[in-house]
């Protein structure tokens, strides 16, 4: 996704994995500390993981999920989903990746919209040093402006508002970093006009943008006003969700619940 020839002097190639420890092709050896690239949960080696692979692929490699047609693997995993999940989220897509899952999380909120008769409300709202992945679409929701400059022109209809930074973040005379920080999506739908705005996307902690958490009262916040004006909340735990930050997912810190999750990498 970014090409630094400077990076590329000093780069490494990686030949093993077990747990936490990774080992490069001139026998160093390190710690994991990104596990993979999010990804690698459970460490790696997993012997368990690599012989349900192996079981699967020699039962059944592939098939669609095109209409009409299913797996079990997948009957399976849907139903787990869904006893886990949110109360209000029972139905599952899957995708190749986080990248994809955004773009299906975009797509997903305008079919929402043009079945409700509302055909107007396709813009997407992130946030600045925001991360969601970077196939056209995903890229322009991300808010990491380095990612753009080759691949301009973005796909219109996103933009992007602060994130609730704790140290760089400056909130209004009077009002807390978490709302004053919250509140700046009500200005942004208001700006645009809400019979215009499809969701809000944000990750519950902000990952390659700083792992920046939020401050208690931004979240709550952002509800209330994704609510009051018909803006779909899309939480975007590809990098947090299952058990990254201590709970299955990551707005369980603030009790809060998204229209739509998406995940991947953990999964």
């Amino acid at each position: 996704p970014l090409h630094s020839t400077s990076a590329q002097h000093a780069a490494r190639v990686w030949v093993k994995g077990e747990g936490a420890l990774i080992t490069d092709a001139d026998g160093n050896e390190f710690i994991d500390g990104l596990a993979g690239l999010w990804n690698v949960l459970a460490g790696h080696g997993r012997r368990e993981l690599a012989e349900a692979a192996r079981a699967q692929c020699e039962t059944l490699a592939y098939m669609s999920g095109y209409t009409g047609s299913s797996n079990e693997p997948a009957i399976e995993l849907a139903e787990h989903l869904a006893a886990l999940t949110y109360p209000s989220i029972n139905r599952f897509f899957f995708t190749c990746g986080g990248g994809e899952a955004t773009d299906s999380s975009v797509k997903m909120s305008r079919a929402y919209w043009k079945l409700r008769g509302q055909p107007h409300k396709t813009k997407v709202i992130s946030r600045i040093e925001g991360y969601h992945g970077v196939t056209l679409a995903a890229m322009s929701a991300t808010g990491m402006s380095a990612y753009w400059p080759l691949f301009e022109p973005r796909v219109p209809g996103f933009l992007h508002i602060p994130s609730p930074d704790p140290y760089r973040y400056n909130a209004p005379p009077g009002v807390s970093q978490g709302i004053g920080a919250a509140n700046e999506l009500e200005q942004a739908i208001l700006a645009e006009g809400a019979d215009t705005v499809a969701m809000f996307l944000a990750e519950p902690v902000q990952g390659a943008g700083g792992v920046i958490v939020p401050q208690d009262d931004y979240f709550p916040r952002i509800r209330e006003i994704c609510d009051q004006y018909d803006v779909l909340l899309v939480a975007d735990e590809v990098i947090t969700a299952f058990g990254r930050t201590g709970t299955l997912f990551a707005l369980d810190h603030w009790n809060i619940e998204p229209d739509i999750v998406q995940f991947a990498k953990a999964i």
